[in-house]
């Protein structure tokens, strides 16, 4: 008797953004900065990723590779973004900008200050929609009082006359929101969005963003420290520390079994329930100027070891699970 055929595994989808190898430097009196090295990584269609890591570990410099923002005296020496197969790195200026509102846009940490305080909030929404869409101004009026409404501003005509300084600081980052979806990008990018709001309002812009995520159908790049907020609203976790991805896997897999120890330690300096103290990684996180060769954890790590002068290379320990660590956490 023959054996049944085995059913062929659908061929994973495409990814909307591919980040292969980013190189990212910035030139000081001091030295150069090797912001990023080696970065990589990978989002779908439609999916959330978190990139999560201390402050200062890379994660808001590769928002603004992706988009071109770079700023001076920062540069990129090396490597691939790839949005939806386009060499992004590879465009002129002003096609790289035309991409900007139209296939990718950025949320930023601090409303407030990335409005233009001189213009109202309905200019810079029917702005950002006439760029990215191609629209007249009378078509990205009705499009701009649409989308203030899906982002629950009550009165929205009232809120096109107004200006930054007038708004909360939850309905300056609503604002804010409306200028990154106006346009239909497919890839959005959230840089701390909840950083400077009151408690009782995060958990409103963070389910917006979900919800607009569904029904826009664009996908997520979440950056927070904040690992309970990865871990409500991520499919998936890219974990940084000191401009490297030392680890990435599915959400739910990374706080079941977390493999790499930077990992594991920011996990254990979570507050939680019955724990009279919170639990601090010990040491400094190097100086990019002149980081040491090998793991750039080493000299926090309790597991460090001779091999660790070497740079660990990225390995797959389980299903789209991730690490770069010669000495990885094995779960209990």
């Amino acid at each position: 008797m023959s054996a049944a055929p085995v059913a062929a595994r659908p061929a994973p989808a495409a990814p909307l953004l591919a980040v292969r190898g980013l190189k990212l430097r910035f030139d000081t009196r001091r030295g150069v900065v090797r912001a990023l090295d080696g970065v990589s990584f990978e989002v779908a269609p439609g999916e959330c990723v978190g990139l999560v890591g201390e402050t200062g570990c890379g994660k808001s410099i590769t928002a603004r590779a992706v988009m071109g923002l770079v700023p001076a005296p920062g540069r990129i020496e090396g490597g691939e973004i790839r949005l939806d197969g386009r060499d992004l790195m590879a465009l002129p200026a002003e096609e790289w900008r035309a991409v900007r509102g139209s296939q990718v846009a950025m949320i930023f940490q601090e409303p407030k200050r990335a409005l233009d305080p001189t213009a109202t909030v309905g200019s810079q929404i029917v702005e950002a929609a006439m760029l990215a869409r191609r629209i007249d101004r009378a078509e990205a009026k009705r499009l701009a009082l649409d989308t203030l409404r899906q982002v629950g501003l009550a009165d929205p005509e009232r809120i096109m006359r107004t200006y930054a300084f007038e708004l909360s600081g939850g309905m300056a980052q609503r604002a804010m929101i409306a200028i990154a979806v106006v346009g239909g990008s497919r890839l959005i990018i959230a840089d701390e969005p909840t950083s400077s709001l009151d408690v009782s309002i995060q958990a409103q812009i963070l389910r917006l963003l979900q919800d607009l995520r569904r029904r826009l159908g664009s996908a997520l790049i979440l950056i927070t420290h904040d690992l309970g907020v990865a871990a409500e609203n991520c499919d998936r976790i890219v974990v940084m520390y000191a401009g490297q991805i030392v680890e990435q896997a599915p959400a739910r897999e990374l706080f079941r079994a977390p493999a790499h120890p930077y990992t594991e330690r920011l996990l254990r300096s979570l507050p939680r329930p019955g724990r009279d103290a919170l639990s601090p990684i010990p040491g400094t996180v190097p100086d990019l100027i002149d980081p040491a060769p090998g793991c750039r954890f080493a000299n926090r790590c309790e597991r460090a070891g001779p091999d660790c002068a070497a740079t660990p290379a990225m390995s797959e320990i389980g299903r789209r699970h991730f690490v770069a660590c010669y000495r990885p956490v094995r779960p209990t």
